[in-house]
Parts: structure tokens; C-alpha cells; sequence
């Protein structure tokens, strides 16, 4: 059960990263909707928007190089309006903190001294070249980067034996002790079922689940700590972790309820032009279209490992 729930946990993070090609997106890419406006903006009116924020999140399709381009937009138009975020990144996890301080301390400037530090080449992550601009925005400005991702040793417990395997200091640290509400551990469910394609076995929900809500406190914690040294901080991470039905916003929410919270999803448009905010409305503050990647069936691996058609 543990290999499942690893591989299975990958596949939530990096579903359908082989990417085979991109698209231009057509006319839609590019182009920002405010969800509780119903309407799109402009870029600088979005970059006023984000700059008077204590916390953005922008979320992303890991393996599509325009979401990281855009983020590092983002962090270079931060810095010019005079914040100075730290970039709190999904991607590394709390046990390489040390390994990414030492680096940026004995090579100052080399950005790629860093990706060898935190061995990104064997990290599972797609590859460095995607996320080069967002680290060099930080190197750029000279902005903390902080690792938001639970410890391997963490991520290693709840695999195997769930949140009961944790401290009692621990869960409380990562928000696992506030009782979840029902709309929000729905919504997690739901999210974590659709993102299998609808194959992942019903057993399995509760502990991908708790896994879910166990790195969301990673990152809420990493990003309240950071804004507070900092004072502003910005979360790189994927789209189930920047929605605010669940995820970073309602754990910051409970926690600090005073923090001005954004969330930004990068989402690939629909290159006929058609691309539009999904059926209902998108849980999230704004949505930013780029062009798409072409990839390959992201839903393969699960048909063959856990069998079903995924409709």
C-alpha cells in the first residue's frame, strides 16, 4: 500500500507531465479573468492588485514552462512596486532549507549552484530549465527562498502509516488538529478523486486526503512565517494548493485571519479562442490563460495500474 500511495501521490503532483509540444492558446491566452467580477483585467491592474497583498499564490500546471515565466513576471513586478517577497516554493522540501542557504552563501549569484544543491536533477520535479526564471527572479532581487514542502521524513510517515504517525506537535503545527469542515474536506475529496481520473480506489481517499491537508500546512506555515519576516511572501505550487474552497487559503484563513490572502491560478486556455473560466465558478481570485503544452494521456498510468475507463 505504501508504493500505491507514493506512486499515486506523484501522479496527483505530476499528472501528465510528459509534455510532447505547446500551443499558442489562441486569442484567449494571456489574458486575466477576476473571478468575483466575472470580467477580465490587465495586467498592471492585477500586479496593483497583488502588490497591496501580504500573501500570493499562484498556481500552477507543473510541467507547463509559461506558468513559470508568468510567476517570475509576477515576482519581477512585485519588486518593482517595492515589495520584496520571499518565494516560498512547493518544490523544495523543509529538510533542504540548509542546502539552499549554503548554496546561495557560497555562490552568490549562481543560481544553477542551487539546483545542484537540492539535486533537482533526481527530485522528480520537471526539469530545472522550467523553473530556472522563478528561482533567477529570486536570485534577481535578492529574495528569500524558502522550501514550503513537508521533510521527506514527514512525507515518508504519512505515506505509511497516516497523520496518527505524526507528533502531536506536529499536527498541530500543520493545522491537521483543526477539524476540517465538510464543505471543504468535499471539495479536497473531490478534487483529489477528479485529479485520478476517477480511479483511485475509495480506500485510498482518506490518506491522499491527509496527505493533501498535510502539505497545504507546510505551505500555509512556510508562507505566514516567511510574510512575517519578510513582509510579503509569494507561494509557487500547484493548482490544488492555491484553491480557496480548500487548501493554503483556508488554512491561512483560520490561522491569520487578518493576512490579505490572493490566489492566482495559471490555467491553459482552449486554443480555438472558446477558453473561458470551467463550468461554475473557478475557486480561485483570478485566472491568468497561457498557452498550453501537448502531452501525453495523463490518465494511462492509472488505467494500468488500478484498471477502469476513468469516464
Amino acid at each position: 500500500m505504501r508504493g500505491v500511495l507514493m506512486g499515486a501521490a506523484m501522479l496527483l503532483a505530476l499528472a501528465g507531465c510528459a509534455a510532447t509540444g505547446v500551443d499558442d492558446g489562441g486569442p484567449q491566452a494571456g489574458r486575466i479573468r477576476d473571478v468575483a467580477a466575472g470580467r477580465f483585467i490587465d495586467r498592471p491592474a492585477l500586479m496593483a492588485r497583488l502588490a497591496r497583498a501580504d500573501i500570493v499564490l499562484l498556481g500552477e500546471e507543473h510541467d507547463n514552462p509559461h506558468h513559470h515565466e508568468n510567476q517570475a513576471a509576477v515576482i519581477d513586478a512585485l519588486a518593482a512596486r517595492g515589495r520584496h517577497p520571499a518565494v516560498v516554493l512547493e518544490m523544495l522540501r523543509a529538510d533542504q532549507q540548509a542546502a539552499v542557504d549554503r548554496a546561495r552563501r557560497e555562490h552568490p549569484g549562481d543560481v544553477d549552484a542551487l539546483a545542484g544543491a537540492v539535486d533537482w536533477a533526481d527530485s522528480g520535479w520537471p526539469p530545472w530549465s522550467m523553473y530556472r526564471p522563478v528561482f533567477a527572479a529570486a536570485y534577481r532581487h535578492d529574495l528569500p527562498i524558502v522550501a514550503g514542502n513537508l521533510s521527506r521524513g514527514q512525507l515518508d510517515t504519512l505515506r505509511s502509516r497516516g497523520r496518527a504517525g505524526l507528533s502531536a506537535a506536529t499536527r498541530t503545527r500543520l493545522g491537521l488538529e483543526r477539524p476540517q469542515p465538510d464543505d471543504e474536506r468535499a471539495s479536497m475529496t473531490e478534487a483529489i478523486r477528479e485529479g485520478h481520473c476517477g480511479l483511485l480506489p475509495e480506500e485510498m481517499l482518506p490518506r491522499m486526503r491527509g496527505i493533501q491537508r498535510a502539505r497545504d500546512g507546510a505551505l500555509a506555515r512556510a508562507a505566514l512565517e516567511a510574510a512575517g519576516e519578510a513582509g510579503m511572501s509569494v507561494v509557487i505550487a500547484g493548482h490544488g494548493h492555491v484553491r480557496t474552497d480548500h487548501a493554503i487559503p483556508r488554512v491561512i484563513a483560520a490561522r491569520a485571519p487578518s493576512r490579505r490572502v490572493v490566489a492566482v491560478a495559471f490555467e491553459a486556455a482552449v486554443p480555438d479562442g472558446r477558453g473561458g473560466p470551467p463550468a461554475g465558478t473557478p475557486p480561485f481570485d483570478y485566472v491568468w490563460f497561457t498557452a498550453a503544452v501537448e502531452r501525453a494521456d495523463p490518465c494511462a498510468a492509472l488505467r494500468e495500474r488500478f484498471g477502469g475507463s476513468g469516464d
